[in-house]
């Protein structure tokens, strides 16, 4: 079967890398910052009921609100791969999580919405950086497994679903009830990741190219199999942020779900998240990667569909949850592997900062459009799941299967 094969270019460009034993702290620092980037996701959605009540927001401004951040994310990262490559890894994963940190303390302290909205609007734009430095360590550290290694990440984001809910209730408990504790909690403790990230990353740990390879010829963006995939990465965004930002409100309200209930399930999703990023990278890291996301797009909107197109119980909730996550994991770990792939090496943080670009714009919005397909008050639950989640993979996965490929 036909696959790309295109390798990562050294990560250093006169020095090698760093030694075994100075990476694999470096990676456990990474993964408990990644860890935290998934929690603070979590607080809007499993406290989304508190804050609409506090802020005294409808359900579309809601909804908005829980998505918020993306839109951070979706205007500086086409900015954030440039200045991975400018500033080097160890300064953009501190400087990233740093920038996240006192966003989700800003959050924190919000008594006003605008003042909610410009603390999540910061930790999209600290993501942003934060996502191009680690996803740039990845491929170039495992350039024949880079979807089995993009997966491992997804692996540790999905761990943090799975238990991010019941931390962020255990927070709120600790704050006395106050949605606003987790927000403060986190913030400062990664205030705290990112100076370490600042003071003991290596300084031999650099971006894969030198900045003056990011400007020149752009011809490659046009190429119909990237495109491709940049409309799948999109539909992933728009139909996997809509499940996260809403689903637990939707379960809540729609549903009759217990906030238990609706934890339980959203952490299934998680591990959907841990169980399709690894063993799904590992199949097309050897097989058509390109055509193998074609079909799981298909088969994950017709999973997110049968989710929310009837009544929800428990067990459903638990059981669509777990297998919309395998799709959703195995879907995003490969987008960024075949970005990788049909891009040139030396352009390779700028395409991935394009990718993060549209998976946001269209995550920025999925809030907004959730409640639109649903309704208000998610009655039309039918309507909803066609139009939000059968629609856009459908869409994504016949782009793919129609794209002809050199």
């Amino acid at each position: 079967m036909q696959r790309s094969q295109s390798h990562a270019a050294p990560v250093a460009t006169s020095e090698p890398l760093p030694g075994l034993r100075t990476l694999v702290p470096v990676i456990v620092l990474m993964a408990v910052t990644y860890v935290f980037y998934g929690w603070d996701r979590l607080v809007m959605p499993v406290e989304l009921v508190e804050i609409r009540r506090t802020l005294n927001l409808d359900q579309k401004a809601a909804g908005f609100m829980a998505s918020i951040f993306t839109l951070g994310i979706a205007v500086l990262s086409l900015p954030a791969g440039i200045l991975v490559a400018r500033l080097g890894l160890k300064r953009a994963l501190g400087i990233s999580t740093l920038v996240f940190s006192c966003g989700t303390l800003l959050s924190g302290m919000a008594n006003t919405v605008p003042m909610l909205v410009a603390g999540r609007l910061a930790t999209g734009a600290g993501e942003s950086l934060f996502s191009i430095a680690l996803l740039m360590i990845i491929v170039a550290l495992f350039p024949r497994w880079r979807g089995t290694a993009i997966g491992g990440a997804t692996a540790i984001f999905g761990l943090s679903m799975f238990v991010g809910p019941r931390m962020v209730l255990a927070m709120q408990d600790m704050g006395g009830g106050d949605w606003r504790f987790p927000f403060k909690l986190m913030g400062g403790a990664g205030v705290a990741t990112g100076l370490c990230l600042l003071l003991f990353v290596p300084d031999r740990l650099q971006a894969e190219e030198a900045a003056p390879a990011i400007l020149g010829d752009f011809s490659w963006l046009r190429s119909r199999p990237l495109q491709a995939v940049y409309v799948m990465a999109a539909a992933n965004g728009l139909c996997c942020y809509a499940y996260m930002s809403l689903f637990q409100t939707y379960a809540r309200i729609g549903q009759h779900l217990t906030p238990t209930q609706a934890s339980l399930a959203f952490g299934c999703f998680g591990i959907g998240n841990i169980l399709g990023g690894v063993p799904i990278g590992l199949v097309l890291d050897r097989t058509d990667r390109f055509r193998g996301v074609a079909i799981l797009s298909a088969l994950t909107g017709l999973t997110g569909a049968a989710l929310f197109m009837w009544s929800l119980h428990e067990t459903s909730a638990i059981v669509f949850s777990l297998i919309f996550g395998v799709g959703i994991g195995g879907i995003y770990g490969n987008c960024y592997a075949l970005a990788r792939e049909n891009a040139p090496a030396a352009r390779a943080s700028l395409a991935i900062g394009v990718l993060l670009t549209v998976y946001y714009l269209a995550a920025s919005t999925s809030g907004y459009v959730f409640v639109l397909a649903m309704g208000d008050d998610f009655t039309a639950n039918l309507r909803g799941a066609l139009l939000m989640f059968l629609l856009p993979y459908t869409l994504a996965a016949c782009v793919m299967f129609a794209t002809k490929r050199a």
